[in-house]
């Protein structure tokens, strides 16, 4: 797993996972937050969950939508997309 930088200089978190047999790839636009320990082990397991749930219903592909709490902040919502890797 791995943070990366886009063009305008926003992060994206990104990693894969086992989910049902699949191997899962998904990414997070973290914005100018900082990647912590904690923060990526919270989205690594939101996505799997997601995917998780969504695999199960029959899709391939979804949205991601983490809520975290940064300290001394208020909750922010952190988007993203998940998929399974096709070989």
């Amino acid at each position: 797993m791995k943070a990366t930088t886009k063009r305008d200089q926003t992060k994206r978190f990104e990693g894969d996972v086992d989910v049902c047999c699949h191997r899962v790839y998904f990414w997070y636009d973290i914005g100018y937050r900082k990647l912590t320990e904690d923060l990526k082990r919270c989205l690594t397991k939101e996505a799997e969950e997601r995917a998780k749930t969504c695999i199960i219903d029959g899709c391939c592909s979804g949205e991601l939508n983490c809520l975290y709490t940064f300290t001394h902040a208020k909750d922010c919502e952190i988007r993203g997309w998940w998929q399974i890797e096709r070989e």
